[in-house]
């Protein structure tokens, strides 16, 4: 009679034998949950991870107020996450490249605190979170990961929340949307932003109109180009100058 041991690496060896190797291929493993892993390590948490599946523009992944059971990892595209503020108005939190894990909030209390929406043709993996856990135990270095993209978030929300005009904040959003592009292997001066101007404004907690004069602002002082959802950043010092003002 097979051990709970021997059952639980039997299970994970047939999984195996129908999981390829994604997150080896996967062109974003650095950034994600996989990175430093050896490839024991790395095939049990291939185990655990349903294979990538592609949602349409405007679906959500899961919503605020549902049970949490799984974590989601952007895999292509862009996502946005959304909350609800006091007075029942929507606040955007963040937006997911690929790499990033979604659904973070829904650990401490079981239930999502935000939407997960998808802002083009985007792709994602799904995790179990009771799976991942069971993993994380035999593998320290799963749970330092975790930490790694707790404390990622963290640190993104703070930056978000910096006492800053709205001039700086506006050139802070761009320069380091711009940096994480160029974590990815894109372009740091010229990507897609499938992002609309009211969607950046309740990210950063300004009007539209606002967010709108800036922008002209900017492009006025050849900081920066954005026509038809390209943005072009023109002068990287001057942007930089302008975001610790």
């Amino acid at each position: 009679m097979p051990n709970l041991k021997q059952q639980k690496i039997s299970l994970i060896t047939n999984k195996l034998l129908k999981v390829e190797s994604r997150c080896q291929k996967c062109a974003v493993n650095s950034l994600c949950l996989p990175a430093g892993l050896s490839n024991n390590e790395l095939e049990e948490l291939e185990a655990i991870i349903a294979s990538s599946q592609i949602t349409d523009k405007n679906t959500s992944l899961f919503s605020y107020g549902e049970k949490f059971n799984s974590l989601y990892v952007v895999h292509s595209g862009m996502f946005k996450t959304t909350t609800v503020d006091e007075n029942g108005k929507e606040r955007i939190i963040s937006f997911h490249l690929p790499g990033e894990i979604m659904g973070l909030d829904g650990i401490h209390s079981d239930t999502y605190h935000s939407t997960a929406t998808a802002l083009t043709m985007s792709s994602f993996c799904k995790i179990p979170f009771n799976s991942l856990m069971d993993v994380a135990e035999d593998y320290p270095i799963i749970q330092k990961n975790m930490l790694k993209v707790m404390s990622k978030e963290i640190f993104s929300c703070k930056k978000n929340h910096l006492d800053i005009g709205s001039k700086a904040k506006l050139a802070l959003f761009i320069k380091t949307i711009s940096q994480r592009f160029k974590s990815r292997g894109y372009s740091a001066d010229e990507f897609f932003l499938p992002i609309s101007q009211r969607d950046i404004a309740s990210y950063l907690g300004m009007a539209e109109e606002t967010l709108s004069r800036i922008f002209k602002k900017l492009q006025k002082m050849e900081v920066v180009k954005y026509k038809k959802h390209i943005l072009t950043i023109l002068d990287t010092a001057l942007l930089t100058n302008i975001s610790e003002s």
